[in-house]
């Protein structure tokens, strides 16, 4: 993991760099379009808080290079770990499910499309994974995983009963949270598979952030049976 201090300041100030232009594209800026239900969509919110995690990384990382200090980034670990399931999972999702929709030349033309599903994504997981002390991660925070996608689909829910038939606003804006089309089943069916696949993306990265703590628990436990093995050939 690295701890120097220019290296995450360069890295930290790319990033915000560049979502200060996704944000700007999020509003429909680049299309000449603005979107007025930019508020609505998962990839938006998940890249904004991401965004307000990352800006808080970069005065801290500031705050270092002021006093010439080297150390991990200790902004909000947890929350941060959280942030890190919440965008992959936007990263996932919008690349597995959705870019069918788009062809090569429209997903790759526009800056909009390849800052927040692509770029932005990546480059915050990867500053967690590099300069974020790991083995700090507890076994319950995957399923802390699944509280800000819950509340979202809450919200989505909510809003979708207020603005349904009465304007011309997007009402779902995912097909598997359509529940005029999907029903009831069809939209939990959909949500409880998300849930399972934040969980398991969850615990993933909880083994990854504790490697060294299991290859130490796992060595311990090879040795153990060694000895006793020796012991009972005694």
């Amino acid at each position: 993991m690295i701890k120097n201090t220019t290296i995450k300041l360069v890295y930290q100030t790319v990033y915000v760099c560049l979502a200060i232009f996704g944000l700007i594209g999020s509003f429909g800026y680049f299309e000449k379009s603005f979107s007025a239900d930019f508020y609505v969509y998962y990839t938006n919110l998940s890249n904004y808080i991401c965004m307000g995690v990352m800006v808080a990384c970069l005065v801290q990382t500031f705050r270092l290079s002021q006093k010439k200090e080297e150390a991990y980034c200790t902004v909000a670990p947890t929350f941060k770990f959280l942030c890190v399931i919440l965008i992959l999972v936007t990263f996932l999702v919008y690349n597995i499910l959705l870019a069918g929709d788009k062809s090569a030349s429209e997903y790759f033309s526009s800056p909009s499309n390849l800052l927040m599903h692509l770029i932005l994504p990546l480059m915050f997981i990867a500053d967690w994974i590099m300069f974020y002390e790991h083995g700090k991660t507890k076994w319950y925070h995957p399923l802390l995983c699944t509280v800000m996608p819950l509340v979202y689909v809450v919200l989505v829910l909510i809003r979708a009963a207020i603005v349904n038939g009465k304007t011309s606003l997007v009402v779902y804006p995912y097909f598997f949270l359509n529940v005029d089309k999907l029903g009831w089943g069809g939209f939990f069916a959909w949500v409880s598979i998300l849930v399972v696949v934040f969980v398991i993306i969850g615990y993933l990265f909880y083994f990854f952030d504790n490697f060294k703590f299991f290859k130490a628990k796992f060595l311990e436990y090879k040795l153990n049976k060694k000895s006793k093995k020796q012991n009972n050939e005694k």
